[in-house]
């Protein structure tokens, strides 16, 4: 109830003064011409996302729809930096990674958003 409240509120305001699309289904925000977050791919339920002007080391984040997966991993070794994800979709993030072309899929993304 509260969200919808809020939904009706906040989603005009943003969207006419902010130049800014909300959408709370998916939590995600857009603002108009400026650079956000880039989605590489979906693994299972989980969102393999690149964000511009992050820190070092070069990293992707792992997030679920669901909330229970929010973490992050370096692009190079695939190794867990930090966050909440269970052991089971650590193998699945690190089977993604194993593929040929996904850290030189990865490290374009990095470069065209952190250079």
């Amino acid at each position: 109830m509260k969200t919808e409240i809020f939904e009706k509120i906040l989603t005009p305001v943003l969207e006419s003064f902010m130049n800014v699309d909300f959408d709370f289904e998916n939590k995600s925000m857009h603002i108009h011409n400026i650079e956000t977050k880039e989605r590489v791919e979906t693994v299972r339920n989980m969102k393999i996302l690149i964000y511009p002007n992050d820190h070092n080391p070069p990293h992707f984040h792992v997030i679920s729809k669901d909330g229970s997966v929010n973490a992050k991993f370096t692009i190079d070794t695939c190794e867990l930096i930090c966050g909440t994800i269970s052991s089971k979709d650590i193998k699945r993030i690190q089977a993604f990674h194993k593929h040929s072309k996904t850290v030189i899929v990865l490290e374009r993304f990095w470069n065209k958003r952190n250079n």
